[in-house]
């Protein structure tokens, strides 16, 4: 029996430090709720968990840019539905417009309203937005960059692939214009001149005692309305002053052969008179373009129709774009490259390359044609009821594409929410601490703590027992 080293007491010291420091462990385990807390406790679970742990933050992040996606259609939507209501509004009034019982001072009135709605969609156009991003003027379609100033992209289909497109127009579109005899040195209109001269349909009363200003005066004003500009000229472009002398001509705003000037006189004094010929006619032309189809842009399927300064190629699968030429320039061979930038893209999930472009076309007046509508006559309004149809149809495409994305969105986020719950679930098998489980090996510890501190203060009663030996 020994006094110098107590072996006993520095034995149970040592498992008492032992299952202190284990005791610890488990403590820092229930505090935190994880079970791994340090890189010691599971080296390979530590690294497994941390990808898994990224994963998860970005599948969160995916979830609530899907929900802006939809915010963003939802908000588009809301201008889309108010302006298919302004179209219904514009083709009920075409449709009363087309009715011939109504007086000019009536068509005023339903012009007046329709140049108001015409208004009312560029502002719809312009304020809808969404965090300061505007949605409906083509700033969320797909972007292209062209060669030749005088020429544009102004609608891209989603089948069209980045790349280049070689374009080229060799004739530019003509406004229907016609020559007239009237002058300012012309007599005042007298009884048996005076009548009507039907414009287009568009009556404009020539009156007795008229000068040919007056005359010139009341053309210009009346034919205005639709669309179609009187002006004196030398040499039938350079548009002059009336008291020069020159020429009146009679001229198409539009460019295009749908553009037309049809004259009818009621009498062939007045005719003679204005120096002009009854059933006289003029049209413009439109716009003459080819496509290179031999390099990797436009396949050999692809076909191109012109419409006045617009120009539209069309091939398989949907394939489509249109573009627009300056009025009156000639000469143009461009390319045409189209970008994958412009669209509005939405990450959609976790990692690179997930994700859904939002394409949103320009719905502006212009862009659905319906800037320039003309009310005063039948024909006209017929015209303008055609025109507008084809706007609604195109408006209705544009919610149909936005519904689709819609959709997809909702899908993309019902998804997400899947995967982040597999995934989460898998993280917490790896990390959290199964509270039962640690609750019990910790009380086991404590019991095998007070054990140890019981067997230290025994093992040091140990040596005051030899002591016997000496009395």
């Amino acid at each position: 029996m020994r006094i110098n080293h107590n072996s006993m007491a520095l034995n149970a010291s040592d498992h008492f430090a032992t299952v202190n420091k284990k005791i610890a462990k488990s403590m820092e385990r229930l505090s935190s709720g994880y079970k791994i807390t340090s890189p010691a406790d599971d080296a390979a679970g530590l690294a497994i968990s941390t990808k898994m742990n990224a994963q998860i933050k970005g599948l969160e992040r995916a979830a609530r840019n899907s929900n802006d996606g939809i915010s963003v259609i939802q908000s588009a939507e809301g201008g889309l539905s108010e302006i298919q209501n302004i179209l219904a509004r514009m083709r009920e009034l075409a449709t009363k417009a087309a009715n011939d019982v109504l007086a000019e001072e009536d068509r005023d009135s339903i012009q007046e309203e329709i140049d108001s709605l015409r208004a009312e969609i560029d502002q719809i156009v312009d304020t809808t937005a969404f965090n300061d991003q505007k949605l409906l003027n083509g700033d969320a379609t797909r972007r292209s960059l062209s060669t030749d100033k005088n020429i544009k992209a102004t609608y891209i289909s989603d089948a069209v692939h980045t790349g280049t497109y070689n374009i080229s127009v060799t004739a530019p579109a003509k406004q229907a214009l016609l020559g007239t005899g009237i002058s300012v040195g012309g007599g005042a209109i007298t009884a048996q001149q005076a009548g009507t001269v039907k414009v287009n349909g568009f009556d404009v009363t020539i009156s007795e005692g008229m000068t040919m200003s007056e005359v010139f005066d009341t053309m210009q004003t009346h034919l205005y309305k639709i669309g179609i500009d009187v002006y004196a000229s030398a040499d039938g472009t350079t548009e002059s002053d009336f008291a020069s002398g020159g020429s009146v001509y009679l001229r198409t705003r539009g460019y295009g052969s749908s553009e037309e000037i049809d004259i009818t006189i009621s009498n062939p004094e007045l005719a003679a008179a204005l120096g002009m010929n009854d059933g006289a006619h003029a049209e413009g032309d439109d716009c003459t373009a080819s496509i290179d189809t031999t390099g990797e842009g436009f396949s050999t399927t692809a076909s191109v129709s012109t419409d006045g300064n617009s120009i539209r190629v069309v091939d398989r699968n949907g394939f489509e774009m249109q573009f627009e030429t300056e009025p009156g320039a000639t000469g143009i061979d461009s390319t045409i490259e189209v970008l994958s930038a412009g669209t509005m893209i939405i990450q959609t999930g976790g990692n690179s390359g997930e994700q859904v472009s939002l394409d949103i076309p320009s719905v502006s007046a212009k862009s659905l044609a319906v800037d320039d509508l003309v009310m005063y006559t039948h024909g006209h309004a017929a015209k303008a009821i055609e025109t507008i149809d084809e706007a609604v149809k195109k408006v209705s495409a544009i919610r149909s594409k936005l519904g689709a994305y819609e959709n997809r969105l909702d899908d993309n986020y019902d998804n997400l929410q899947v995967q982040n719950e597999s995934i989460t679930s898998a993280y917490s098998r790896i990390m959290d601490t199964d509270m039962a489980e640690e609750l019990t090996n910790y009380t086991q510890l404590e019991v095998l703590s007070q054990a140890a501190i019981e067997m230290i203060k025994k093992s040091n009663e140990r040596p005051e027992s030899i002591l016997q030996l000496l009395q």
